[in-house]
């Protein structure tokens, strides 16, 4: 737009600044684009950390009580104590030919890393 603008007559007048300011204005929208694609679910014997659009947040397995899909939900859950749950944006629903090897991997980590209660 910023090069196509600055191109013959089109009526108004386009200064430098104007496609200077096109070009900064695509950058902006496409980083927050771009940050719909951070979501992340790490697992290891410590914990699970849950990054999804904004930031990333550590949860202890002596914490957690499981991962839940409720109906109706777009993403997984991790559940928490006192009914508490943090949604889970890694696992969407809309990703149909691996959700299904995503939650099952994630059980198999939580048998193996989750205290006995």
């Amino acid at each position: 737009m910023a090069v196509v603008s600055g191109i013959g007559d089109t009526g108004a007048t386009v200064s430098i600044v104007d496609q200077v300011s096109f070009l900064g204005l695509g950058l902006i929208f496409s980083a927050c684009v771009l940050c719909l694609l951070r979501p992340r679910v790490r697992v290891n014997e410590a914990g699970v950390e849950v990054r999804n659009i904004f930031g990333a947040q550590f949860y202890r397995w002596s914490i957690i009580h499981g991962l839940s899909f409720p109906r109706n939900a777009r993403w997984a859950r991790l559940e928490l104590p006192d009914f508490e749950f943090v949604s889970m944006m890694a696992f969407q629903l809309a990703d149909k030919a691996t959700i299904a090897r995503t939650v099952e991997d994630f059980r198999v980590l939580e048998d193996r890393y989750m205290p006995a209660e």
